[in-house]
């Protein structure tokens, strides 16, 4: 019951955040970017690590923080658990970038507000939503996801990508293709492989 009643509360601030999300391009040019990913380690606890890379994919800073994950896991509810976390290791950086990539769902989310539209509108800067698979709500269209009819994702390389804030799909899609030399785009790859590392680290 109690529960149930967190989770009805989490389900009303996403729709009613989901109208802050900007789905549109607010800056024309990406230079830096940065990939923040979010390890579990043991009782609520975790890794949140971030990586910026420059022009030529090359790393300009790391950055990990030990971080409190408030709630268990919750399919569609990430940003409650996870957002601070990425929130606190990414004001840390020094260096500026342009665009952070999130390993989760932006607008291709049931209420429209997964954890790269919540880290997103939070920090205010254009953010990236990318999974490695879709959710059982999305509706396939060759690459392209729908939900409700809308189109909130495309696949590439593989990977689901959607928009988080502050950027169009068809940008986001551009940027992805422009970072990957892999299956996942390299911020996010080195982002989740630092993150893993320092994780494992911790559990020794």
């Amino acid at each position: 019951m109690y529960w149930n009643r967190i989770i009805d509360t989490m389900a009303r601030l996403q729709c009613e955040w989901s109208k802050k999300v900007i789905k549109e391009d607010v800056i024309s040019h990406f230079k830096n970017i940065c990939g923040a990913d979010v390890s579990f380690t043991v009782n609520n606890k975790g890794i949140a690590a971030a990586v910026i890379m420059g022009s030529k994919l090359e790393v300009l800073e790391k950055k990990y923080k030990k971080v409190e994950l408030p709630i268990p896991y919750l399919s569609g509810f990430l940003g409650f658990r996870e957002a601070d976390a990425i929130l606190d290791v990414v004001k840390e950086l020094e260096h500026p970038f342009d665009v952070l990539m999130v390993n989760g769902n932006g607008t291709l989310h049931p209420r429209g507000f997964g954890l790269a539209s919540h880290v997103g509108v939070l920090l205010g800067k254009p953010t990236i939503g990318i999974t490695k698979k879709p959710i059982k709500e999305a509706e396939r269209d060759n690459s392209l996801l729908k939900i409700n009819g809308r189109v909130e994702g495309k696949i590439v390389n593989g990977m689901v990508v959607s928009v988080g804030h502050k950027i169009s799909l068809k940008t986001a899609v551009k940027v992805v293709k422009n970072t990957s030399i892999y299956k996942m785009p390299e911020p996010l790859r080195q982002a989740h492989i630092f993150c893993t590392e320092k994780a494992k680290e911790e559990l020794k």
